[in-house]
């Protein structure tokens, strides 16, 4: 069905049910803040996740309500391009407003970790863009891990789309709207979406880099995570890889840059940082979450590794800018 700017058969709408239904598979921390029933799209609306690395999104519409979509931006590439309208979101602690005059903008998320993302609704406004998103694991089995790291370095740039950006761009919306398109066919298009705005990067050399050792870090931290709650086990997880304690520490702070206790920590502050913007944990419950007794050595901890403070993070992401 074409949305009602394109022709005259009626748009659908969207409630905030459906959408949190369509959107849940590529973020499962996501919330609305809208009662479930409440109208909130009138388009063209569609998402794919294709395996556990890629994932596309095209919204073609007009906003109906001020509200809030909130989720986690997991760490990788994510790439927008904002054929029409404009766009407000908050990251982090941040917030940006993107807008397509005087024509297609380029927006890119590159984020070497999660980070929390808050899309403001604004009731009137029409917005047309597509999504390409890849992990950092997708990056670096194609980049290597050092240029990986190059690409991803925390930052939100925008530009002008080129030609050849807003073709695949508009040629992807097109190809969303249709009953028959293909995963096959999606994929295809956005890998050379993402493979153009990296090419248009200066920073797009492909530089492949040894190994450390036999286990990658994504193995390391999958044995840490079982630790997470309670006590950290260091002999039990030395034990499973087949090494001494001082060997684990010493390897684990290579490949992961931080000690074992260190990236546990970090960790239990992340999930509290979740708790707090997506579950509506109170200070006390999430300092609790992250192993700390009193609710002041949280705050202070949290501060230090966010640069900002709990209620000032809830804030973000409960006020547009």
């Amino acid at each position: 069905m074409r949305n009602s700017h394109h022709g005259s058969a009626a748009a659908p709408r969207l409630s905030a049910s459906e959408l949190h239904r369509r959107v849940r598979p590529c973020s499962p921390d996501h919330s609305i803040d809208s009662a479930p029933d409440e109208p909130l799209l009138e388009g063209h609306l569609r998402f794919y996740r294709i395996g556990n690395d890629v994932s596309v999104h095209c919204v073609d519409a007009t906003e109906l309500s001020d509200s809030r979509s909130s989720g986690e931006c997991p760490a990788g590439l994510s790439v927008n391009i904002l054929l029409k309208g404009q766009v407000s979101f908050a990251l982090g602690t941040k917030h940006y407003r993107c807008s397509a005059a005087p024509g297609p903008m380029g927006v890119v998320l590159a984020l070497p970790k999660a980070e929390p993302f808050t899309r403001f609704l604004t009731a009137g406004a029409q917005v047309c863009k597509v999504n390409v998103s890849v992990s950092r694991q997708w990056l670096k089995e194609r980049l290597g891990a050092a240029q990986t790291d190059r690409v991803l370095q925390g930052a939100v740039r925008l530009w002008s789309a080129d030609a050849e950006q807003t073709r695949l761009a508009r040629k992807l919306r097109a190809l969303s709207e249709t009953q028959e398109s293909s995963t096959i066919a999606i994929e295809a298009l956005a890998l050379q979406l993402i493979g153009r705005v990296l090419r248009a990067s200066e920073d797009t050399v492909q530089t492949l880099s040894p190994e450390l050792s036999a286990h990658s870090d994504v193995q390391m931290r999958q044995l840490v995570a079982p630790y997470l709650e309670g006590q950290c086990d260091l002999a039990g997880i030395a034990c499973s890889l087949g090494m001494s304690v001082s060997t684990l520490q010493r390897r684990f702070k290579q490949l992961c840059g931080v000690t074992v206790m260190e990236y546990v920590r970090s960790q239990r502050l992340e999930r509290a940082r979740r708790a707090l913007l997506l579950k509506g944990m109170s200070l006390q419950q999430a300092a609790y979450l992250a192993g700390y007794d009193h609710p002041s050595n949280f705050v202070s901890a949290f501060k230090r590794a966010y640069g900002t403070t709990p209620a000032a993070l809830v804030r973000a992401h409960r006020e547009p800018s």
